[in-house]
């Protein structure tokens, strides 16, 4: 598979349709931005445009990877180091880009779905001059709702709309004020953060894409799919075993200082009247607790969830985190997706054969016949709300 690298300025003016640079790392996340680096030819840290800019140029210049016809890549240009007559590029994914960028509208939502917030943020971030990146948000629903009216705290802590009760309201209730979803130009939330935010606490992925526009090679369209409950798929087609094309040695990592068998959930609310949940695992081990504390969620089976994946990360269970592959039978050079659930074979010291199910999370295309793969392992995750 041959690579060609492609420069375009960001009002959409191709610049390079052959950009000669060398990529040391070319990479793909989830639920996030990817990553390019690599070393501009000496003749090329000077070289400008028609315009009389930088061709290479910090958020003025969009990167595409093509091989075989297809993007398979796109991001911007971020910053760029020089070492003696080698030009340093760094760039990163379009889902990078609202990332350190304001929210200075105002949005309060009673019973919003995540991935309107979501798609609220992009729209806000596209609204502004220069601002517009051409980048389609697509995806949803999900069941989860942002933002709860008032009404009356029932004994599993979710709140009941007043009229649920009629013209009777049971004496000494516990009354709570709408507590709306809230964006606001007056708090600034950070819009990369707070897409963050929702991406986790739902939780649902979201895959960056790049592609020419109905097959055509004069235009680009960008997306982000949203994808509830999860991307990927169970990969029984593909292998990964040492010593056939897992070519480094396999490492576990269990970390005894995160360890925790106990999980004390703290949810909306103040004082006593905070949300409180548990979760314990009697393990044989001694009793480790931990707090895990998010004043956003305020009813009790969402916190009971999110509280039992925290148990599972810090029970302190070992995981690989990453694996170097070769391009082999067993799993072609990008057979794989972000997302996708494989199975680890290895042979490792003092535990002897081990196989162990894990979710690639991102993945860097180190040469064209290998490449690197995060990992977490696959019952960390928590899908469908």
């Amino acid at each position: 598979m041959t690579w060609t690298y492609i420069a375009q300025r960001v009002n959409g003016e191709f610049l390079d349709w052959d950009l000669p640079i060398t990529v040391s790392d070319l990479s793909w996340q989830l639920s996030g931005p990817g990553s390019l680096r690599g070393t501009a030819a000496p003749d090329t840290g000077g070289l400008r445009a028609a315009d009389g800019r930088l061709v290479l140029e910090e958020w003025g210049t969009f990167i595409y990877a093509e091989a075989d016809g297809e993007i398979r890549w796109g991001g911007i240009v971020i910053s760029s180091s020089f070492e003696g007559e080698n030009w340093n590029i760094e760039a990163a994914g379009f889902s990078t880009y609202p990332h350190g960028i304001p929210y200075l509208g105002e949005f309060n939502r009673i019973g919003v779905d995540p991935t309107d917030a979501m798609k609220e943020i992009w729209r806000h971030v596209q609204s502004y001059p220069d601002g517009n990146l051409g980048l389609a948000v697509n995806g949803g629903p999900t069941p989860v709702r942002l933002g709860t009216p008032g009404g009356l705290v029932a004994e599993d802590g979710s709140i009941v709309p007043l009229d649920f009760y009629g013209p009777t309201i049971p004496e000494n209730a516990e009354k709570k004020d709408p507590d709306p979803y809230l964006l606001a130009w007056y708090e600034a939330p950070d819009c990369g953060t707070e897409i963050d935010n929702l991406a986790k606490a739902t939780p649902f992925d979201y895959v960056e894409s790049h592609a020419w526009l109905n097959g055509g090679t004069e235009e680009i369209e960008h997306r982000v799919d949203i994808l509830y409950p999860r991307a990927g798929r169970r990969r029984e087609d593909l292998a990964f075993i040492q010593g056939d094309n897992i070519s480094n040695v396999v490492s576990f990592e269990s970390n005894g200082d995160e360890y925790a068998n106990e999980i004390n959930g703290l949810g909306a609310g103040e004082g006593p009247t905070t949300l409180r949940r548990t979760t314990a695992k009697r393990d044989g081990r001694l009793r480790r607790a931990a707090v895990y504390s998010d004043k956003a969620i305020n009813d009790a089976p969402r916190l009971d969830a999110i509280i039992a994946d925290e148990l599972e990360l810090r029970r302190g269970l070992l995981q690989i985190t990453s694996v170097d592959v070769a391009d082999h039978p067993n799993a072609p050079i990008g057979s794989w997706a972000v997302g996708d659930d494989i199975l680890i074979r290895c042979e490792v010291p003092w535990l002897g054969y081990v196989e162990t199910w894990c979710r690639i999370i991102g993945w860097s295309l180190t040469s064209e016949s290998t490449a690197t793969l995060d990992l977490a392992r696959s019952d960390s995750f928590r899908y469908g709300g």
